[in-house]
């Protein structure tokens, strides 16, 4: 044993200075990597060059990413050297980064790895720029809110602004960041350009505008918005959409904004929560004034304007059923209109009214609570209650109920809502009923009655089997879609006839989606390339009087003998093949 210990002891003598040799020939064959910038401090929107540089081989290509946390690279190059003074050799190889800092503050840029090689760590001080000094600069961006506090699901406007004294090629900014808040944001429009001057200066300005609604109540924080242009090049357009010139990078960062979100005003009574800056309540009548006649029906137009709310915040009207008088709903219109203010919400809901009986009734008020967002106080919008006097209806018109025509409840429908259901047929009041007549004259009409509904039935067994041996299946299936444009077209003239304008809107846009199927009619507006000027301006002031509470006079012969024309010349288009149509050019 002693003589092992020996052995270990002589060897470890002999090791030590062996593996120190090792290490200290790993240290003189590293590569020595430098890293310098070209200046230090640097300002938040400027970009500054990081240098690396080695006079001897490094391992492998160097790895940027970790300074990606902190910085934008925006160009990476690299170049070598060589040079030869009296005999002596000597190259080195530069590594070089074009940067921008993202945020303020003493900087600590991580040490690159070139493979087994490593550079130094460096420390970067980023000042931050004022905005007047950004201005000086020719170039910053602004965010404007139109108010400091606001309710919750209130509007609020802001305004983002690019201003720039120097010609663009090209732009692009962040989405706007609310710190996590819930907000529902509508841009309120397209991007807008424009010239403007501030102390001597003149600035091109890029602005948008959006209308925000936040949802709970609490501080809303607008973070500041990173914006990037690139200068344009010589030309005489101030900006340049086709971005062709690679000119100077300009980068500015927005300012910071802070809105404070109100929970609901305590002990009040708008049950929805209607924050608007207007609330407008209105009613219109297809016959002015209106003539209420038993057993007939009566379109009642009702609509809503809010500025400062969506079309999706309004409520539904309230139920106004009553005894005597029958209301049929149609589906509600609704609209959004956007402008520099903000948003309005329309809703359009038409109801057909159909008195059952007759003598003096009572329509009751309508009132929608709402909350007035410039007064801070609570308003109420109103339709007054309207007493009304039901004309008895025509004996003729009693009479021929009696008869079993199929046909008396269609010729009624033109009148009526688009989606009037089939019982829109007059009720027949007690006292008018056809009590008085003899038994023995009700006997006959029984047996006639009778005898019709067999010889009814025994003609459209007849019908079937000569329709199944001589006419082709394509063909029986075809007649329905032709009758319906029919129907359409029926309706439209009637509704046009007691001059209704959300029926005659209604039953236009049915009948463009039967007569044109090849083609997606989503809107009145769509049939405007197939007709005349003239025609097409009273179609759009259909939209104006619904949606824009104006009050114009409106052509409705001109519309209706227009479309009559389209009718006649193009019958039968709904049945032509698809390929001989074009495809609409945008969708």
């Amino acid at each position: 044993m002693p003589t092992i210990q020996r052995l270990l002891t002589a060897s470890g003598k002999t090791l030590l200075p062996g593996i120190m040799l090792c290490l200290f020939a790993i240290s003189v064959f590293a590569a020595r990597i430098e890293v310098s910038s070209d200046r230090n401090p640097v300002n938040l929107n400027e970009s500054f060059k990081l240098v690396y540089e080695s006079a001897d081989a490094v391992d492998d290509d160097p790895d940027f990413t970790p300074l990606e946390a902190q910085l934008d690279i925006l160009h990476r190059g690299q170049s070598s050297n060589v040079s030869i003074i009296n005999g002596r050799y000597s190259s080195s190889k530069t590594w070089t980064l074009s940067v921008i800092a993202r945020k303020p503050g003493k900087l600590t840029l991580p040490a690159i790895k070139f493979g087994a090689d490593s550079s130094p760590a460096l420390q970067i001080s980023v000042q931050e720029t004022p905005v007047d000094q950004q201005a000086q600069t020719g170039f910053y961006t602004r965010i404007e809110v139109d108010q400091q506090q606001v309710y919750a699901q209130q509007q609020l406007v802001i305004t983002q602004q690019i201003l720039s004294a120097q010609k663009l090629a090209s732009y692009g900014m962040d989405k706007l960041n609310f710190n996590g808040m819930d907000v529902l944001i509508e841009p309120l429009g397209k991007v807008k350009q424009y010239q403007t001057q501030i102390a001597d200066q003149s600035y091109h300005v890029i602005e948008q505008r959006y209308a925000l609604f936040p949802q709970t109540s609490g501080l809303l924080k607008v973070q500041p918005v990173l914006v990037e242009a690139r200068t344009g090049n010589g030309s005489g357009i101030f900006f340049d959409t086709f971005g062709n010139s690679r000119g100077k990078l300009l980068r500015a960062y927005s300012n910071e904004l802070s809105v404070a979100v109100l929970p609901l005003p305590a002990s009040i009574n708008v049950n929805p929560w209607l924050p608007a800056k207007e609330f407008q309540l209105s009613e219109q009548w297809a016959q002015d004034p209106p003539q209420f006649i038993q057993g007939e029906p009566l379109t009642r137009t009702l609509s809503i304007k809010a500025e400062g709310l969506t079309a999706a915040q309004l409520p539904p009207l309230p139920d106004m059923s009553m005894d005597g008088l029958k209301q049929y709903p149609d589906q509600p219109l609704l609209n959004d209109v956007a402008n520099d203010t903000g948003m309005t919400g329309y809703r359009v809901e038409k109801v057909a009214l159909i008195p059952t009986r007759a003598g003096s009734m009572t329509l009751p008020a309508i009132e929608i609570a709402w909350w007035n967002t410039r007064t801070q106080m609570r308003e109420i919008a109103r339709i007054p209650a309207r007493k009304v006097q039901v004309q008895a209806a025509a004996k003729a018109t009693v009479v021929t109920t009696v008869t079993p025509a199929a046909a008396a409840p269609t010729a009624m429908a033109p009148l009526a809502s688009a989606t009037a259901p089939p019982e829109l047929t007059p009720e027949i009041p007690a006292s008018t009923a056809p009590t008085v007549l003899p038994d023995d004259l009700f006997s006959n009409w029984k047996w006639v009655a009778i005898l019709l509904a067999v010889g009814w039935l025994l003609t459209l067994v007849g019908w079937l089997l000569v329709a199944r041996r001589k006419r082709p299946a394509v063909a029986v299936q075809a007649q329905p879609a032709r009758t319906g444009v029919e129907q359409h077209l029926k309706w439209f003239k009637a509704s046009c006839t007691v001059k209704d304008v959300a029926g005659c809107r209604t039953h236009l846009l049915n009948w463009a989606k039967a007569f044109y199927p090849q083609q997606k009619m989503t809107s009145v507006s769509d049939l405007q390339p197939m007709l005349d000027a003239r025609v097409a301006q009273e179609i759009r002031k259909l939209d104006a009087v619904l949606y824009g509470g104006q009050t114009v006079k409106i052509d409705f012969q001109l519309i209706v003998e227009q479309i009559a024309r389209l009718h006649k010349a193009g019958h039968g288009a709904a049945s032509k093949a698809p390929a001989e149509l074009l495809e609409p050019l945008y969708r």
